[in-house]
């Protein structure tokens, strides 16, 4: 099922997802629901050694982004509030996990991967519902990188064009899932801005086209022996 009156941003960092949320929210008379970067314990740590908080830190966002959701979905089911535009669902949580764990290093190796995923379906399939609209917002990496640089955030001057690129991959996949399973996808080329008051008329036309949920199509699990192989590899 979807919550009506959610509208989730996507992208790959530095696309520009949080201007766009706190404008469209305004615009909307929604809530804008951010994503907590100052407030994360271990994102700086995790561009410093990206194997050694990369699980940890995976499992911080996810029980953040949970909180979060339920918050706000009992706020609008209540009517306290019309609605939010969310800054990164807790959707796109598994894109994360999944191109860690495909890393050539293994950043995220299969065992933690395989346990996150079942956390993750404990946590979130059983309860949590999908936006009414996930709108996705779609650049160059090359144009990703400029907006990261001119933002100045210390914490992100490690990242590279190589990781953005295999963000950007997963992204894809990740929206072709969640077509997959129902969701209404907006996809905006964002390789420039575009009027606040275009995207609100693009918003109310997709909000009514017609969606079938079925169920969250979540990367395979690799089985048992082959994680054991993969870990007597590594060692």
């Amino acid at each position: 099922m979807f919550a009506e009156g959610y509208i989730g941003i996507a992208g790959i960092i530095g696309v520009g997802k949080s201007t766009l949320t706190n404008e469209l929210a305004k615009a909307l008379n929604f809530e804008p629901v951010m994503e907590e970067v100052s407030g994360n314990p271990y994102l700086e740590k995790f561009y410093s050694d990206m194997k050694k908080y990369g699980t940890i830190m995976q499992i911080w966002l996810l029980n953040h982004r949970f909180r979060q959701h339920r918050e706000f979905i009992a706020r609008i089911s209540l009517g306290k509030i019309r609605g939010v535009v969310q800054d990164r669902t807790i959707w796109e949580d598994t894109i994360f996990a999944r191109m860690l764990n495909q890393h050539p290093e293994k950043i995220i190796s299969d065992l933690d991967y395989n346990t996150y995923l079942d956390l993750f379906d404990n946590m979130v399939l059983r309860e949590l519902v999908f936006p009414q609209l996930m709108i996705f917002l779609d650049c160059s990496v090359e144009t990703a990188m400029e907006r990261i640089k001119m933002r100045g955030r210390s914490m992100e001057k490690t990242i590279t064009a190589d990781y953005l690129k295999s963000l950007q991959e997963n992204y894809y996949q990740f929206i072709e899932e969640m077509e997959d399973a129902g969701v209404r996808i907006l996809r905006i080329d964002w390789e420039t801005f575009k009027p606040t008051s275009e995207v609100v008329r693009l918003v109310h036309e997709y909000s009514l086209k017609p969606s079938s949920f079925t169920k969250w199509v979540r990367p395979l699990r690799k089985p048992p022996q082959e994680t054991k192989a993969q870990e007597k590899v590594n060692v």
